[in-house]
């Protein structure tokens, strides 16, 4: 089995290309004079989208991400707060969140992140299974947001139906998103079913065997998780209620990255309009199969502003959205990684998690 410094080192090759190849067609597709022949001299056009933006805006999409990245660990400190009983740093809550975010860039569906993230809140006293429950809180909590906001999506959504992407990427959603609910909701209520399933498909010749006992390891971790979240809905209600509202606060500086940005090169439109605009681009890539969602999310994104921004600042408006609430997060959580698992010299035992 490849260690899990192999799997990084591979994954983050996949994403870097992905990352490239990506902006090299924002890029190319972008034509600062429609009027003449198309050109492929990038360099000319980065410099001339760079020359329509006032570059004080950019400063202000760092200290949003700053915002918002302070709000969701704050978030994450609250939501452990109330599953355990006891307040960890919130250094390890800015590295569950970075680290996340690093390895989410570099595996599938963006799922890389949790086994890191289990191992950096055991390090500060939380068990596997309340860990799981704190990350899967953090997800439950945006999706309880997301299903509120629904209604104003559905506008948006409709407009933009005509697109093949738009399309393909809905279909797959109403096919991916209601497995993933469904799958919580079992381990939620009744993680028995999970642990059945998962122990015959492991029997071999109807005996038992190293993956058969890992099987018990699991289930006595999502019966912890289960228990947990019961516990904090009904007896930490107040810390439930205050979760769900940093939800809420937490995304707001995320959202407000792309009208900066907008304002930046000279265009005054509404927050609110923007706000909904990326509600639709992060519903239809969160579970995306490449790493990241990179190239999908950038995709949609561009389709969701292409009347909205003129297509000779398209591409470099794109990248720097992208970068200031994803790439930005990886980089810096790609540091944390190197630094917290020091890879190389430390692996993780994947099969405790």
């Amino acid at each position: 089995m490849a260690t899990l410094e192999r799997k990084i080192r591979r994954g983050l090759k996949i994403f870097i290309a992905l990352v490239i190849l990506t902006m090299l067609a924002l890029l190319i597709f972008a034509d600062p004079d429609p009027g003449k022949k198309f050109s492929l001299n990038i360099i000319q056009k980065i410099t001339y989208a760079f020359k329509q933006m006032n570059l004080f805006y950019l400063i202000f999409a760092l200290i949003f991400w700053i915002l918002y990245t302070t709000l969701d660990a704050f978030r994450v400190l609250l939501l452990c707060e109330g599953v355990t009983g006891k307040w960890i740093s919130m250094k390890t809550c800015f590295e569950v969140i970075l680290t996340g975010a690093f390895l989410a860039a570099v595996t599938p569906f963006q799922t890389g992140g949790l086994p890191v993230q289990l191992y950096l809140l055991k390090r500060d006293g939380v068990s596997y299974g309340k860990g799981t429950l704190i990350i899967l809180l953090r997800a439950i909590l945006f999706a309880i947001m997301m299903l509120i906001l629904l209604p104003f999506i559905f506008p948006i959504l409709t407009k933009e139906y005509d697109a093949t992407s738009i399309k393909i990427l809905f279909k797959y959603s109403l096919i991916v998103y209601p497995i993933i609910v469904l799958i919580i909701t079992v381990a939620l209520i009744k993680p028995s079913i999970i642990k059945r399933f998962m122990y015959r498909l492991t029997l071999i010749k109807g005996r038992r065997n190293k993956a058969t006992k890992l099987v018990f390891r699991i289930f006595k971790e999502l019966k912890e998780m289960k228990d947990g979240f019961w516990y904090f809905v009904k007896n930490r209600k107040t810390l439930s209620v205050i979760s769900f509202f940093m939800t809420f606060l937490a995304y707001i500086p995320f959202f407000f990255i792309a009208p900066l940005l907008l304002k930046g090169v000279g265009l005054n439109v509404s927050f609110v309009k923007i706000a909904f605009l990326q509600l639709v681009v992060v519903l239809f890539t969160f579970f995306s199969p490449t790493p990241g969602a990179t190239g999908v999310c950038e995709g949609v994104f561009a389709i969701m502003f292409k009347d909205i921004v003129r297509r000779s600042l398209l591409g470099v408006f794109t990248i720097l959205w992208r970068f200031f609430t994803f790439y930005l997060s990886a980089i810096v959580g790609g540091i944390m990684t190197l630094d917290v698992l020091k890879l190389g010299d430390i692996e993780i035992d994947e099969e405790e998690t």
